[in-house]
């Protein structure tokens, strides 16, 4: 059944659901929303590989809970509803040298538009997003709303990254994806703000938010 989800920037809503989007200077932002009933639509979700390490991540070690199925972040193409591009990424900084093999985000179709995504790892630009590393396009989504699939995209070549270097893992779309709108679902793991990036407008803005759910994995 596909599932539609409705994105809003109502900060009613954004204290309802306790999430805080602020850029460095203190003045709001306005994040775009995604929320969606929850589905009948179950599958056990892909836990994490024993053969690798977590790099970095949030993601549920409860198959049936890997993420919140029902809230997230819009990521829409610059042709969609939406009426422009609204992207989200994720820092994370490597505590030894690894060489990253898979990277994993809880986004889901929205049911409007391509059917798609764009997943990367990208470079610190600054304390904001910069060139990307590695880039997978991926297609045929689950529905947002659903439980408990996500979009992976694997290099077995490998990424490397350094030892106290901050990286980026983004969810963002493509010139074949400009009319997609997307969710990518919450963590259900941990309630606390953290640092993201937020791109609408053609610009990356600093923020703080639930994050949400995400894993890079790899070996040293």
């Amino acid at each position: 059944m596909k599932k539609t989800f409705v994105a809003v920037l109502c900060f009613a809503l954004l204290a309802l659901i306790g999430v805080t989007m602020l850029t460095a200077g203190g003045k709001p932002v306005q994040p775009k929303l995604a929320f969606a009933s929850p589905s009948s639509e179950i599958v056990a979700g892909e836990l994490a590989d024993a053969k690798l390490t977590t790099i970095a991540g949030n993601l549920s070690t409860y198959k049936f809970g890997v993420y919140f199925c029902c809230y997230g972040l819009t990521i829409s193409g610059p042709d969609s509803q939406v009426g422009g591009p609204y992207w989200d990424a994720i820092p994370f900084t490597p505590d030894a040298n690894y060489v990253v093999t898979k990277a994993q985000a809880s986004v889901g179709w929205g049911g409007l538009g391509t059917n798609g995504v764009t997943l990367s790892i990208n470079q610190d630009n600054g304390g904001l997003p910069g060139t990307a590393l590695k880039t997978w396009n991926k297609i045929n989504l689950s529905h947002f709303g659903s439980c408990c699939v996500v979009t992976t995209g694997k290099d077995s070549a490998g990424i490397p990254v350094t030892q106290g270097t901050q990286y980026w893992i983004v969810v963002s779309t493509s010139d074949a994806t400009k009319a997609t709108y997307d969710g990518w679902a919450f963590n259900s793991t941990d309630m606390r703000a953290f640092p993201l990036a937020f791109y609408n407008q053609g610009i990356w803005q600093t923020a703080n938010s639930i994050l949400p759910g995400y894993a890079v994995l790899g070996h040293k």
